[in-house]
């Protein structure tokens, strides 16, 4: 045993060895616990908002997709931010383990409490109306975020199975609107018997989602027409309740 010390005290006086400081540890304690929290933030965020998009996901559509289930479950599961708290629930799972007691918790319950905590952030973010807010900001201003929300909702260019979307570019009469399609198509929407889902009003610029049937080339019939996004879905109106204002935005 002797030996053995006098071995190690040799390597270390001849490696020049020397501890490190108490404020190197301190530090480094410091920058594994703050990754740690971010990760767990930055996978509330994106768990606020993958709980935005499920609860406003449009799942009565199902039934124009039974055909193309793959297509429906693109439309209303938020792949890309369950990926993206799954990316930080990597991250917090990996530095966690780094921590003083980390190594005495199994895998999957760092990863279990992980998420847990990322979920219960998420439900706080979502409840302070942060989560739609943080949608939108994404939309507007990150290209990539943008372009992929529009390919989702290209599903409603589908005028053959019912599903059209657009935005209103003229108010032709009480029975009828004229709207500009996804892919910049005019179509004559007759609204004469349309259910109008929350506070929407007819008026020019307006971006709306109508589920209903094709009556001929450029022609639609609108059985409901929906916001195009966001809380404002909520609640609904008929047709007649509505067209007292369309004389203010003609």
């Amino acid at each position: 045993m002797k030996d053995i010390s006098k071995n190690i005290l040799q390597k270390i006086k001849e490696d020049k060895v020397r501890p490190y400081s108490k404020s190197r540890f301190l530090f480094r304690r410091s920058v594994i616990w703050t990754v740690f929290g971010l990760s767990i933030l930055l996978g509330s965020v994106a768990s606020a908002i993958a709980i935005f998009q499920l609860k406003y996901a449009e799942w009565d559509l199902y039934q124009y997709f039974i055909r193309s289930p793959l297509e429906f479950a693109l439309l209303v599961i938020p792949f890309f931010w369950l990926i993206f708290l799954s990316g930080f629930t990597v991250f917090a799972y990996y530095y966690f383990r780094r921590t003083e007691q980390g190594y005495r918790y199994r895998t999957l319950w760092v990863i279990s409490g992980s998420i847990a905590l990322s979920i219960i952030g998420g439900g706080i973010l979502y409840g302070t109306g942060l989560s739609e807010r943080l949608e939108t900001a994404f939309q507007h201003n990150v290209p990539f975020y943008r372009e992929l929300q529009e390919r989702k909702q290209r599903v409603w260019m589908s005028p053959g199975q019912g599903l059209l979307a657009g935005k209103i570019v003229k108010i032709i009469s009480e029975q009828k609107i004229q709207i500009e399609d996804l892919q910049e198509n005019i179509w004559v929407v007759d609204i004469g018997d349309t259910i109008w889902k929350g506070r929407l009003r007819p008026a020019k610029n307006l971006k709306i989602k109508i589920l209903g049937k094709m009556k001929g080339e450029s022609q639609f019939v609108a059985d409901e027409i929906r916001p195009w996004q966001g809380r404002k879905g909520r609640g609904r109106m008929r047709h007649s309740g509505v067209m007292r204002n369309m004389g203010d935005n003609r």
